[in-house]
Order: C-alpha cells, then sequence, then structure tokens
C-alpha cells in the first residue's frame, strides 16, 4: 500500500541501523501517525493518518542524525531521530507510526546556499516556548479552520507560533520548495504524506 495521507505504508519496517542513516539526507522528513491526546486532535481535524513532522538534519562532523520540530510540550527544538526510535521523555519508543519521506524537488530546487539559509532560519526558531494558552490557541486555529470555509494561507515565516507542518513548511520555504496544501488554507501533516509531491524513503522500526 503506497503512502497516502490517509494510509500507512505496508513497506516492510527497516531497523535504524548504518545503512538506513546513510541513506538519509538534510531535508528529508520523519512524518508520524502518534496515539497521543494532540495527535488525535490534528487527526481528527485533518481528517488525516497523520499527526505530526520534523525535519531531518544530517550533521556528519558530529555523526549525528537530528530533528528539527515543533512540539506541543517544547516548543522548536533539536534532538537525535534515535530518540524518536529507542526512548522519549518516559524512556519508551514513540507511541505510534514512522515513516522517512523525501520531497521529489528538494534536491533539484535547492541549493548550498538556500539550505544554508534555510538552516539558518530552522535554528534561529530554537526555544520559542509553548504555554498552555498558546496550545489553545494553536488548537482552536486547527478546528476552526476544519469547520470553516477555506481561509488564505498566511505565510508560515510570519507567525509567532507553530504547529508541526508550519514549521518544516517554512523551513522548507528557505530552501525554495513549495508545498501543495489542502482547501483549509493552512499545512498540515497530511500534506507531507502526499504521494505526488513526496516519496517515501523508509518506513522505520523501533527496537523491541
Amino acid at each position: 500500500m503506497p503512502l497516502t495521507p490517509q494510509t500507512f505504508p505496508s513497506a516492510p519496517a527497516l531497523p535504524y541501523d548504518n545503512a538506513l542513516r546513510a541513506r538519509l539526507n538534510t531535508g528529508d522528513v520523519l512524518l508520524c501517525s502518534g496515539s497521543g491526546v494532540f495527535s488525535e486532535l490534528i487527526q481528527q481535524a485533518t481528517d488525516s493518518l497523520w499527526s505530526h513532522v520534523a525535519l531531518i538534519v544530517r550533521l556528519d562532523a558530529l555523526d549525528r542524525i537530528l530533528l528539527f520540530e515543533s512540539v506541543e510540550t517544547f516548543g522548536v527544538r533539536a534532538v537525535p531521530l534515535s530518540r524518536y526510535l529507542a526512548h522519549d521523555a518516559q524512556d519508551r519508543p514513540y507511541p505510534g507510526g514512522l515513516v522517512v519521506v523525501r520531497h521529489r524537488t528538494f534536491a533539484t530546487v535547492s541549493s548550498a546556499q538556500s539550505i544554508q539559509r534555510m538552516l539558518q532560519f530552522a535554528v534561529d526558531q530554537f526555544g520559542s516556548p509553548y504555554s498552555r494558552q498558546e496550545i489553545v490557541r494553536i488548537a482552536a486555529r486547527i478546528l476552526g479552520n476544519s469547520l470553516q470555509a477555506p481561509v488564505a494561507h498566511r505565510k508560515e515565516t510570519s507567525l509567532k507560533e507553530f504547529i508541526c507542518s508550519e514549521y518544516v513548511a517554512a523551513c522548507f520555504a528557505q530552501a525554495g520548495v513549495s508545498l501543495t496544501i489542502g482547501d483549509r488554507g493552512y499545512v498540515t501533516p497530511a500534506d507531507f504524506a502526499d504521494p505526488q509531491a513526496v516519496e517515501l524513503i523508509a518506513v522505520l522500526q523501533s527496537p523491541d
């Protein structure tokens, strides 16, 4: 079964080993199907299986694969990709399915200069705090837009708070990569599962 906004791919899950790590590039995206309360809120509001996205960044000098992401509990941050496969804050694997996708135009549209600009922008957003009030406003924005007529898409770079998909889309924009968004007027995790826009690189296997 191919990657779609509504279905999890049936490709065999691969262990996160050196062979898989070698295939990952800066600009790839981790796409998550979570089971937490906030994940389910996003899934319900967007009528999609997908609830979270994070930008993959290679740091070969440190032998690390990092995720740049925006999460409701911490705001914008960087964590090792291995954290999702081995541990979270409660010393458990990520509660849900994980896949890596690659935007079909990223390699041809981006340049070394635009990727540097993307990473500078991404890092500049680190530490943006998420208070309970901000989480409520973001949730209300998701639910409100899902129940109303489509609204004009705002430039993500003008936002002071991000949901995960807006953060990654804003990073992509710095590299010259644009996303085709749905009719809700804002970027959702499901927009990163469009098979016309992205290719499936791997389904990730958490350790037992």
